[in-house]
């Protein structure tokens, strides 16, 4: 069953369409809070939240990409979170790449990426997600997805061959 025909199944009442909804986005909703939040416990509870979240408001989700609007949803979640918290949160590098197995140098460019840039080449190196994926994801065309991404790995090369 497509995801969206599962939102509207479950939008006229079939409690048993959330979960493909759930199944089918999961993976998104935890990469989503997961570039905002390093810790594991508070992932989970914030999964949890959004998920509750998601029951509350998808009677009046209207878009056509429910992908791109439950990971912002997410995403909000955590930055919520963090705002009302006022933890100091770690960058997307370091919850995606042990410190020991990546070079410094890496580090410190991926993190001097813009924000699209780094979450677009992170999905796509370090998630696997194809162009098409991560287009659905940020409600994007393809060809921005990957002009994206090889800015990314523009701007990664040169800030790598200065430092190192």
């Amino acid at each position: 069953m497509d995801l969206e025909k599962a939102v509207e199944k479950y939008k006229a009442g079939q409690e048993s369409a959330f979960n493909l909804i759930y199944h089918e986005t999961l993976s998104l909703v935890r990469f989503a809070i997961y570039t905002k939040i390093p810790n594991k416990r508070i992932i989970e509870d914030l999964i949890q939240d959004t998920y509750v979240k998601v029951s509350k408001l998808i009677f009046s989700y209207q878009s056509h990409n429910f992908k791109a609007w439950i990971y912002t949803l997410a995403k909000n979640i955590a930055i919520d979170y963090i705002k009302k918290k006022k933890e100091i949160v770690s960058d997307t590098v370091e919850n995606f790449m042990d410190i020991h197995h990546t070079h410094p140098y890496l580090h410190y460019a991926i993190r001097h990426l813009d924000e699209i840039e780094r979450e677009i080449f992170l999905m796509k190196v370090l998630c696997g997600h194809t162009t098409s994926k991560v287009a659905k994801i940020f409600d994007l065309k393809p060809s921005m997805v990957n002009q994206y991404y090889y800015q990314a790995k523009k701007k990664l090369k040169k800030c790598l061959e200065e430092n190192i």
